[in-house]
C-alpha cells in the first residue's frame, strides 16, 4: 500500500491496542478449566500440551489473517469463505462448527458462573434461579452490541489483570515443587480440547484486519504478541494451581476431585485457602472473563443466525429481532438450568469438535490447498495434529475411546 493510499484509509490501530484486545478475547471460561481437565496428566506434559497447541492456534490465525477475503470483509463470514474455497460441504461443516462454538461457550459461561458463585457463597437461591439472574444480566447487555465490550475493554483487561496477579500471589504460600513432577502422559490427548479453547481469538481477525488496514505484518505481530500473553498467563495460572492443589486430598480440594464435580479451578483453591479475599477476588477474574467473553460471543451469535436465517434470493429481511434473539439465547440456558454440572464437558465439546474443525483442520487444509516446499509440510503437519485432537474427541464422545485420570498413580502422591 502506498503512502498516500495509507492516508486515504486513515492511520491504523496501534499493535499494543490491538494485542491486549486479542489477550481479552482469549480469556475466558478457558483459562478457568485448563488446569482441572490437564491435571490428570502432570504439571509438565500440561505445560508442553499448552505449548503446542498455542503454536498451533497461532499458526491457524496466520493462514485466515493472510486471507484476502477475510481481511476485506468481502468473504460474507467463515462458513461463506470456507465453501468458496474449499467446497459446498466445508461451507456446511463450518456452519456446524460455529454453532457448536456459539452455543457451547454460552452454555459453559452459564454454568461457570453458577457453580462459582454457588460452590463458594452461602446464595439463598437454587442454581436455576442463579443461572437466570445472571442470564438476564448478561444477555440483555448484549442490546447494546460490540459498541459497549470496546468502550469498557481497556478498564475490564486492567481489572482482570490485576485480579489475576493477585490470585496467583495468593496461592504461592501453598505451592510445593513436588507435585510438579508425577507425570501421566497418556491422559494428555484427552485433555487437549479444552486447551484449544484456552487459545481461541480467531473470530477477531476480521476486525484486526480491518482495524490495521490491511497491514498483515501489524496483524501477525498483534496476533503473536497478544497470543504470547495468554500462554504466559494460562501457563502461570496452570503452574500455580498444579503446585498449590493437591492431586488427591479432602473432599473438594484437590484436582482430581475438581475434575469429577466439573468445578473451575477457583473453587477447590478458594475452599483450600480459605481466605474471604481469594473467594472475592477469584469471583471478579471469573464474573469478568466469562461477562465480557458472553458479550462478545452472544452479539457475534446474533449476527451469525441473521445471516444465516437470511433468505439467500436477498428478498426479505429474515425473522424479526425478538426471534433470533430467542432462537440465539434460549438454548444456552434450557442446558444450563437443566443440566448445571457440565462445565468441563461442554469445553472439552466445544474445543474438541468446533473450535478444532473450525480454527483446526479446515485452515490447516486451506493451507496444504495453497502451500508448497516447507509450508506444504507445515500445514500437513497440523493438518494432522488438529486431526488427531477431533478424532479423540470423537472417540470419547463416541464412547470408543475411554480415557480416565489414574486415579492409583495420584494416590501415591497424595499427601
Amino acid at each position: 500500500m502506498t503512502n498516500a493510499a495509507s492516508a486515504a484509509s486513515g492511520a491504523r490501530a496501534p499493535i499494543l491496542t490491538m494485542s491486549l484486545l486479542v489477550t481479552g478475547n482469549l480469556l475466558g471460561a478457558g483459562i478457568l478449566a485448563l488446569p482441572v481437565n490437564l491435571g490428570p496428566a502432570g504439571m509438565i506434559p500440561a505445560l508442553l500440551g499448552i505449548v503446542l497447541v498455542w503454536a498451533l492456534m497461532l499458526y491457524s490465525a496466520y493462514v485466515l489473517a493472510d486471507q484476502k477475503e477475510l481481511a476485506d470483509g468481502t468473504a460474507g463470514g467463515l462458513p461463506a469463505f470456507f465453501g468458496t474455497r474449499l467446497g459446498p460441504s466445508a461451507k456446511w461443516l463450518a456452519v456446524a462448527a460455529d454453532m457448536v462454538i456459539f452455543y457451547g461457550v454460552l452454555t459453559a459461561y452459564l454454568v461457570g458462573t453458577t457453580t462459582v458463585v454457588t460452590s463458594l457463597f452461602a446464595v439463598p437461591l437454587p442454581k436455576w434461579a442463579v443461572t437466570t439472574l445472571y442470564f438476564a444480566a448478561v444477555a440483555g447487555l448484549t442490546a447494546f452490541g460490540m459498541g459497549l465490550l470496546r468502550r469498557c475493554n481497556a478498564a475490564i483487561l486492567v481489572c482482570m489483570g490485576v485480579s489475576f496477579a493477585a490470585l496467583i500471589v495468593m496461592a504461592l504460600p501453598e505451592a510445593e515443587a513436588r507435585r510438579a513432577l508425577p507425570m501421566r502422559w497418556d491422559f494428555l490427548p484427552s485433555a487437549m480440547p479444552v486447551a484449544l479453547t484456552a487459545f481461541l481469538f480467531h473470530n477477531l481477525i476480521p476486525t484486526l484486519c480491518r482495524e490495521m488496514r490491511g497491514d498483515r505484518a501489524a496483524v501477525r505481530r498483534s496476533i503473536l504478541y497478544g497470543s504470547l500473553i495468554g500462554l504466559a498467563m494460562n501457563a502461570a495460572w496452570t503452574v500455580a494451581v498444579f503446585c498449590a492443589l493437591p492431586m488427591e486430598g479432602p473432599d473438594s480440594v484437590s484436582l482430581l476431585t475438581a475434575f469429577d464435580k466439573n468445578l473451575p479451578a477457583t473453587v477447590p483453591l478458594s475452599i483450600l485457602l480459605d481466605s474471604r479475599t481469594f473467594t472475592d477476588v477469584g469471583l471478579v477474574f471469573a464474573i469478568l472473563s466469562m461477562s465480557a467473553a458472553f458479550l462478545a460471543n452472544g452479539t457475534a451469535l446474533l449476527d451469525f443466525l441473521r445471516d444465516l436465517l437470511r433468505p439467500a434470493d436477498g428478498a426479505g429481511h429474515g425473522p424479526g429481532g425478538a426471534a433470533v434473539w430467542l432462537l440465539a439465547f434460549l438454548p444456552p440456558l434450557l442446558v444450563s438450568v437443566f443440566y448445571p454440572g457440565i462445565f468441563l464437558e461442554v469445553m472439552n465439546l466445544v474445543g474438541g469438535l468446533g473450535i478444532c474443525l473450525l480454527f483446526g483442520v479446515l485452515p490447516a487444509a486451506l493451507a496444504l490447498q495453497e502451500a508448497k516446499g516447507g509450508a506444504r509440510l507445515r500445514a500437513l503437519a497440523a493438518l494432522t495434529l488438529f486431526g488427531v485432537i477431533l478424532i479423540c474427541e470423537l472417540g470419547q464422545e463416541m464412547g470408543v475411546m475411554d480415557i480416565h485420570p489414574d486415579v492409583e498413580y495420584w494416590s501415591h502422591f497424595a499427601r
